[in-house]
């Protein structure tokens, strides 16, 4: 097992992977893919990996996540590893997360694939660092929200692209609300066996690609071909870096366009014309069985 690290532009995040200080990820686990249409960033990026003794590849990128993460699964395909761990670039994984995942490859059974519950991010709000919950929401408050106004007295957006956005964001909130685990929007997944990763990410979304991977997932979990379990971030594994804005934001032009949402429910609506989507159902909860002394330590009962 390794832990596979995409990165596109950042070289102070790229380094906390391997900082005792942050992951404390150990360098012989670590393979680094630089994916990045930035020519000077891939330059820099490979000299660090250089410098520091970092498996690391090159990968042909058009700008979207999908493009980079299957470029991670086609590295890990053909490795001899059997397990990866695939983690953002700007995220992190805490000590516990190294932990946890170098736990699951000793399992006698380790699963195919493990998706995140109550997932936590790092923001900025009103000039403070924040903890959120981004993906864990209340979908009757989000079904219904007024964005219609919002649309158009704080964004100045016309009465036809505000009604056309609103209903989009309805009908975005109520097909998600079916398919996902309990209250969360996004289960991201964490950990894949290569069985898992022969299910690509669509490079024709920009936005809810691995929302569309994982729900394949599911599927196949569902129908008995895949040992898929999702887990609860009690203690966290793995915090999602939202201090520079990222590729919703940018595609989202600040609130101005949500186009992304039409394409992605196209794509769910050509999930479920296959049979390939489950309403109103759970994956199984994956079970650790913690040494005493270590849940003492990073468990709150």
């Amino acid at each position: 097992m390794k832990f596979y690290i995409l990165t596109s532009s950042n070289l102070e995040s790229l380094k906390r992977h391997n900082d005792k200080e942050f992951s404390g990820i150990y360098k012989k686990d670590t393979v680094i893919v630089i994916n990045s249409l930035n020519e000077e960033y891939v330059k820099e990026a490979k000299e660090y990996c250089e410098s520091e003794n970092l498996e690391y590849y090159i990968t042909e990128s058009n700008g979207t996540p999908a493009k980079g993460k299957n470029s991670v699964l086609d590295i890990f395909l053909a490795s001899d590893n059997d397990y990866c761990v695939p983690i953002d670039g700007d995220d992190f994984l805490t000590e516990h997360g190294v932990w946890f995942y170098k736990h699951l490859a000793t399992l006698k059974e380790p699963p195919d694939a493990v998706c995140l519950i109550n997932q936590i991010s790092l923001r900025i709000v009103d000039d403070e660092v924040v903890w959120l919950n981004p993906f864990t929401v209340d979908y009757d408050e989000l079904l219904n929200l007024d964005y219609y106004t919002d649309f158009t007295s704080n964004v100045g957006l016309s009465h036809e692209k505000s009604m056309y956005y609103q209903n989009l964001h309805r009908k975005f909130y109520s097909e998600n609300r079916k398919y996902s685990e309990r209250d969360e929007i996004n289960c991201r997944v964490t950990w894949m066996s290569k069985k898992a990763a022969k299910f690509k990410f669509d490079e024709d979304v920009v936005i809810g690609e691995d929302t569309l991977q994982m729900l394949r997932l599911k599927h196949e979990a569902l129908e008995g071909r895949l040992n898929f379990y999702s887990t609860d971030e009690n203690p966290i594994t793995y915090i999602y870096d939202e201090r520079v804005d990222g590729i919703v934001q940018q595609e989202s032009e600040s609130g101005k366009n949500y186009e992304w949402m039409d394409n992605y429910l196209n794509k769910l609506k050509e999930m479920k014309e296959l049979g390939q989507l489950h309403e109103y159902t759970e994956l199984p909860k994956l079970k650790i069985d913690y040494p005493e002394k270590y849940r003492k330590e990073y468990i709150d009962e």
